[in-house]
């Protein structure tokens, strides 16, 4: 008599540890692609904002200062442009949150979650090159207020969507703590031996750092050019990122 167990084909043949090593493997690195791209995103959009909007999209310290400064030197203007961007990026962030909190464990690269996160990021992009050509050249008004704020809600709901992912000290919105990961791992390989995941974790915050920067720059080659119109290539950039995400889920 057959044992019933002989007819389960899942038992019959197991993966191995180390093919569950090597999928895991993958799943990080694409994960980790996935994230620098989400990171050129960020500093490009950042780049775009602050030369064609006058405020940043992702680094509120800096729209904090720019408010204390507008403020104090009586500059209304000024100030309710940073006021508008603080304002969307916690809109954005709270949205996100929404979304992702609680997510459940992923199964491969990121909950599902993540990605819905992620498609309602580019849809605000969407709207914003929209605006964004439709505006023509220099924004003012109610035009510059609602591109401000489209940016910044876009960068928010990012902001939280890779936090969720609890990638130890990246970021691809908050540039400053990645810098502070990326230096005090760095120290730490230089005087401590650290396991393999963390060597991965240094490499990831490095990819992100550099790839901010070249993004930065294209970012300000772009609007040089193209003024707010090169609001599409975030578009361009974050619909790819679901496309891999979707693709990659189970």
């Amino acid at each position: 008599m057959n044992n019933p167990s002989d007819d389960n084909p899942s038992k019959k043949n197991p993966e191995s540890p180390a093919d569950i090593n090597g999928a895991r493997g993958q799943t990080v690195i694409v994960r980790n692609v996935l994230i620098v791209l989400l990171a050129f995103t960020s500093g490009f959009i950042d780049a775009l904002s602050f030369l064609g909007l006058g405020v940043f999209a992702s680094v509120q310290t800096g729209n904090t200062v720019l408010l204390g400064l507008a403020i104090g030197s009586g500059k209304i203007f000024q100030a309710l442009v940073s006021l508008t961007a603080i304002t969307g990026y916690i809109g954005g962030v709270a949205l996100g949150a929404r979304i992702v909190d609680p997510t459940p464990v992923p199964q491969k690269i990121w909950p599902r979650a993540v990605t819905k996160a992620f498609i309602i990021e580019v849809l605000v992009f969407l709207l914003l090159a929209i605006v964004g050509f439709s505006a023509g050249g220099k924004p003012s008004g109610l035009v510059l207020y609602t591109l401000i704020a489209l940016a910044t809600i876009a960068m928010g709901i990012q902001g939280a969507a890779v936090r969720a992912l609890g990638v130890s000290d990246v970021s691809t919105t908050y540039i400053t703590g990645t810098w502070t990961g990326l230096i005090s791992s760095l120290v730490r390989q230089r005087h401590l031996t650290i396991s393999g995941e963390k060597r991965v974790e240094t490499r990831i915050q490095a990819a992100v750092v550099i790839v901010y920067v070249l993004a930065a720059i294209a970012g300000g080659v772009a609007v040089t050019n193209w003024s707010i119109k090169a609001t599409i290539i975030p578009v361009i950039t974050i619909v790819l990122v679901i496309a891999v995400a979707r693709i990659r889920m189970p």
